[in-house]
């Protein structure tokens, strides 16, 4: 799978190291590690519409001894007996305990997101950032709400996947299943859908099951929301053309590549990247001989390579100021240098049509797999309801026209 073509554009989009150098453990590099911090911001600005969350990073190793009492035994997770001083202990393979454990230190209901790397034993084939041992990023929210509460508060978080996945440019929607009860008294499933017409879970979002909640200690209902670098392996699939990944300009470390000419930007230009420097735009400049048409096309394909929103060549020939968008590759001159205000309208139509092009991936799917179908209580035991859809609402019931709710069919049953 080093070789699928999601892998090799972010390699190129300089994400990942073209292999990895051990299975099932992909490895990152720097413009990735810039687009992870700018999704985990995201992510923390639209939890903060609730309530402002901290984002902590645990150690690489757990107690063994606690998450057995939470968890009991899992056959996934690496235990490590020969670590000098220390007995029972294993990688970490969830950090649901140390975040209870840091809001029971602070007297804190949350929320409190935690962000690092969880170690899990994955036999067979490990699609990269779909199937790892060594995953990262793991993001995993947890917050504490009174049971009256609880129900909002879930929803109030499926939302927030929502939202963040709209951003990324990935449509999708949200499926109650009791598939997990074991974890989850109630649960919730943030599906999106691939090219190949395959549905795909994005994140995951409990209330605990009682037995959990009662191991952890707790007399108030737990939210679990978690979600990795599969986003970006997804976003990957939906979103890249022949010249290389495309990205939402909210996780592009890159908005807007600047190509100039001669060996620096002019006042007028420095003055200008001032402005959108100081409105929160990402810029990256390139200064190229005026005459030199290879080094322009060059540090354009490099920059669509690494999935870069708008590109505006400066002075192509003289005066001449052209802008370079994506979704579809497009061209046009601009009479003058864009404000801030012009260039954040700018990033704003690329976003729209990223979602709009996954959106019609989405649809495709969810109607030619026949994915969605109002049922009514009676009627859906005819059918593979892999579980409702949320929020619910009651429609007519396909089968019988009874009062009945939108349940999501899945012929293969769990799917991930």
């Amino acid at each position: 799978m080093a070789d699928a073509p999601y892998v090799k554009a972010l390699s190129e989009a300089e994400f990942l190291i073209t292999a990895p150098l051990i299975k099932g453990i992909p490895v990152w590099r720097g413009q990735g590690l810039v687009a992870v911090d700018l999704l985990v911001r995201s992510f923390a600005s639209l939890v903060a519409r609730h309530r402002a969350a901290p984002v902590v990073q645990h150690g690489f190793l757990a107690s063994a001894h606690q998450n057995r009492q939470v968890f009991g035994e899992y056959d996934n997770v690496y235990e490590l007996e020969d670590v000098a001083g220390e007995t029972g202990l294993q990688m970490r393979s969830d950090n649901i305990v140390p975040n209870l454990g840091l809001l029971t230190k602070e007297s804190s209901a949350g929320p409190i997101i935690a962000v690092g790397a969880v170690v899990r034993d994955a036999p067979g084939k490990t699609p990269p950032l779909f199937r790892d041992k060594h995953i990262w990023p793991v993001v995993e929210l947890n917050e504490l709400a009174p049971a009256e509460e609880a129900d909002a508060t879930l929803d109030f978080y499926r939302e927030v996947m929502s939202d963040l996945l709209r951003l990324l440019g990935i449509p999708s929607i949200t499926v109650e299943t009791p598939a997990l009860a074991e974890y989850g008294k109630k649960t919730y499933l943030t599906v999106a859908a691939l090219p190949n017409r395959r549905p795909t879970v994005l994140a995951t979002l409990y209330q605990l099951a009682d037995r959990l909640r009662l191991a952890l200690h707790e007399t108030r209902q737990i939210i679990d929301v978690g979600f990795t670098g599969k986003v970006f392996a997804t976003a990957a699939i939906i979103h890249r053309d022949h010249r290389g990944l495309v990205l939402a300009s909210a996780v592009a470390p890159v908005q807007l590549g600047v190509i100039v000419s001669g060996s620096r930007p002019s006042p007028e230009t420095r003055g200008w990247l001032t402005r959108l420097s100081a409105a929160g735009i990402r810029t990256e400049v390139k200064a190229v001989a005026e005459k030199n048409f290879s080094g322009r096309a060059r540090a354009e394909r490099r920059w669509l390579r690494r999935g870069v929103p708008l590109i505006l060549g400066l002075d192509r020939t003289p005066g001449r100021i052209v802008l370079c968008s994506r979704t579809p590759l497009h061209r046009k001159d601009l009479r003058g240098l864009p404000g801030p205000a012009a260039v954040s309208a700018l990033l704003a139509a690329h976003d729209a049509r990223m979602y709009e092009a996954a959106k019609r991936v989405f649809d495709d799917t969810m109607s030619v797999n026949a994915h969605l179908k109002p049922l009514c209580e009676n009627c859906v035991e005819g059918f593979p309801s892999f579980g409702v859809i949320v929020p619910k609402a009651s429609v007519p019931c396909d089968v019988c026209g009874a009062d009945g709710l939108q349940h999501f069919i899945s012929e293969e049953g769990r799917f991930y």
